[in-house]
């Protein structure tokens, strides 16, 4: 009898976490590491969403609450989406959640069999493939192409779905590419799922930065165009918006109120519930009028930043970035450094095993960190499925002005260091995260 549970041996993982060990690592080495991996922002939680909290804890309340949430941060909830998807919502649609990922387990496993397909965005955030594979659906990435910014359109998506498909997840704006949709792209996405899906189909709409998007434009969500409500788990919460990412909460607004009672019987069977002077501190976060001015300044630094930064990569010889319109990553081309420095041979060259566990940016991102002392994050980190020949890194510019010029400067060496490379290959370490 085996000690794990076969199902473990395909469970993912978010290597943006994963990383920590091999950062500490090369600080223990001396390395100083500049740390564009984690997707948290970092600015701290505003003053009076603190005290909030502070003061819901001195009062007592400390104890259980409604395992779906505190009815008056639900009722903000709706007030919230309704105001800004034109969707009318009622509080018993809505689920308070330990941050936004208990949402994307709990929709697969309301909605998916095993064998059932799940379509999802690829480069796109981890866990979603992780929960795909690990609940025995069958993944179906959805590639998106740098051409395109890294948006789908509607014939892309018709191509995948099929008899067999019961879900698709959405995300925009994208983690890790900034894509953004644009309001036609929903709608003729939409029209595409009435005209080809079946009714029971839903759409999992990853909107967690929806706060966070350039250029004067505004969040789109796809639970706004007209039948699409019914069909639609819309996910958002405080992490990203509030720079409130330790607090760990979110929420998931259902087509139904029955539905919403399965997220509550998730709830109840995992967390019990979400502290209730974490719920007041987030219906302080919504309503306080002065914190719609921090979020904006907060929004006026990451543009500055991403500006700063795809300028920088770009004149990089061997890199491309396209520019971002939302969330605070940059997801530049490395094609051409992985040619350079002759990675790409290096990787084919690899014993099979080594192989299997790592990729040619994957190899870049390890130089770049245990000999240049950046963290960053590769194509693998963000869907293994198809993700062959894309060489891509995702870099965080949730860090000061300062240390993400510091960074490109470094990754600018690193692309010119061949010698250095050579020798970190001849090392035979590091070629992935965990490895020795």
């Amino acid at each position: 009898m085996k000690l794990y549970a076969d199902r473990i041996s395909v469970l993912g993982t978010e290597s943006a976490f994963k990383i920590g060990d091999d950062i500490r690592q090369c600080e223990e080495m001396g390395l100083s590491v500049i740390r564009l991996n984690l997707g948290e922002p970092d600015f701290a939680s505003a003053d009076n969403i603190n005290e909030e909290a502070i003061k819901e804890i001195k009062n007592g309340n400390t104890h259980y609450t409604d395992p779906q949430g505190v009815l008056s941060f639900r009722q903000s909830i709706a007030k919230h989406v309704h105001e800004t998807r034109g969707v009318p919502v009622d509080s018993a649609q809505v689920v308070v959640t330990s941050g936004a990922k208990p949402p994307i387990s709990y929709t697969i496993m309301s909605y998916v069999n095993p064998g059932d397909e799940v379509i999802y965005p690829s480069p796109g955030f981890p866990i979603y493939e992780s929960w795909v594979t690990f609940l025995g659906a069958k993944p179906v990435p959805l590639h998106l192409e740098e051409s395109k910014g890294f948006r789908f359109n509607a014939n892309d998506l018709e191509k995948l779905i099929s008899p067999s498909t019961k879900l698709l997840i959405i995300n925009s704006p994208s983690n890790p590419t900034g894509g953004v949709l644009t309001e036609q792209d929903l709608r003729d996405i939409a029209q595409v799922i009435k005209d080809t899906a079946d009714e029971s189909v839903r759409i999992f709409s990853d909107e967690i930065y929806e706060d966070i998007i350039f250029d004067g434009r505004k969040h789109k969500s796809i639970m706004s165009v007209p039948g699409m409500a019914e069909r639609t788990v819309m996910v958002s919460g405080h992490s990203k918006s509030y720079a409130m990412t330790g607090w760990r909460l979110g929420y998931a607004v259902l087509p139904t109120v029955d539905e919403a009672k399965i997220f509550r019987q998730f709830n109840i069977n995992i967390i019990s519930c979400t502290p209730p002077f974490i719920q007041e501190a987030g219906k302080a976060a919504l309503e306080k009028p002065e914190n719609k001015a921090i979020v904006a300044s907060m929004l006026r630094e990451f543009e500055a930043r991403r500006e700063v930064v795809v300028e920088g990569l770009n004149q990089i010889d061997g890199i491309h970035c396209v520019m971002p319109e939302g969330a605070f990553y940059v997801f530049p081309n490395i094609g051409g450094i992985c040619e350079r420095l002759g990675i790409i041979e290096a990787y084919e060259n690899l014993p099979p095993d080594i192989r299997a566990n790592t990729s040619p940016s994957s190899l870049f991102q390890m130089f770049l960190l245990y000999h240049h002392g950046v963290a960053t994050m590769d194509r693998k980190s963000f869907g293994t499925i198809g993700s062959e020949g894309q060489h891509y890194l995702r870099l965080s510019t949730a860090t000061s002005m300062d240390l993400l010029k510091e960074g490109i400067r470094r990754i600018g060496l690193a692309s010119k260091d061949r010698k250095g490379f050579q020798e970190y290959i001849t090392r035979g370490e590091h070629f992935y995260l965990g490895a020795s």
